[in-house]
């Protein structure tokens, strides 16, 4: 089932009915009220990343359910242009990411930055670490698949799984593992991917309740 598409902006307006929209999806599929908080709070912290979009701009956010398994999604229509997809792939060569604190901190950093393609800033390494590449270009230069791909995803868990093998022998990796562990969606969702095509971003959150 797939809830009302609700129009939503960083200047808040909309976010109310959002939220509602999953309320609604929760006590449809007959959620425990525990499962149903959780639900809630994966919405807020997806929604509430939208306050801290820099430019100013809309995204309509909906929920589809299937039984106890939801995807939360939100999506926004920017011009993405070619030298966005490069700047998105470039990796930060020194110091940290003020601007991406914390696991949501680096997913809003990745939306924002689909949003906002002009930018002489780097993105950081967490975006290489949780990038999938289709099997072919495997082997392939990140930057050049950039520029001729389709779509770019991002996954939190492809990010979870490089941090981890990173983390023994990097105090950076073991501070990203640390952030993992802290952060509600981390733990709540059971996969965060953003999807980076020619005419859209789409953040989806993916949770799948015990039956």
């Amino acid at each position: 089932m797939k809830s009302d598409v609700i129009t939503v902006n960083n200047r808040g307006d909309g976010i109310e009915e959002a939220l509602a929209a999953s309320s609604s999806s929760a006590l449809y599929r007959g959620l425990g009220h525990k499962e149903a908080l959780h639900l809630r709070l994966l919405a807020e912290e997806t929604l509430g990343m939208m306050r801290q979009i820099t430019k100013e701009e809309t995204a309509q956010f909906w929920v589809d359910s299937d039984g106890k398994s939801f995807e939360l999604h939100l999506v926004a229509h920017p011009s993405v242009t070619g030298a966005m997809r490069a700047e998105l792939l470039k990796v930060a060569t020194s110091g940290k990411n003020e601007a991406a604190r914390g696991v949501m901190g680096k997913i809003r950093d990745i939306f924002n930055r689909a949003l906002s393609p002009e930018t002489d800033e780097v993105v950081g390494d967490y975006y290489t670490q949780g990038l999938i590449l289709p099997p072919e270009y495997m082997a392939a230069d990140p930057t050049s698949y950039s520029m001729t791909a389709g779509i770019m995803t991002w996954s939190m868990q492809k990010y979870r799984e490089s941090v981890k093998s990173e983390k023994p022998d990097s105090e950076k990796a073991k501070e990203k593992w640390d952030e993992l562990e802290k952060s509600i969606v981390a733990n709540l969702a059971d996969e965060v991917r953003i999807g980076i095509s020619k005419d859209k971003v789409e953040m989806t959150v993916y949770k799948k309740f015990a039956e």
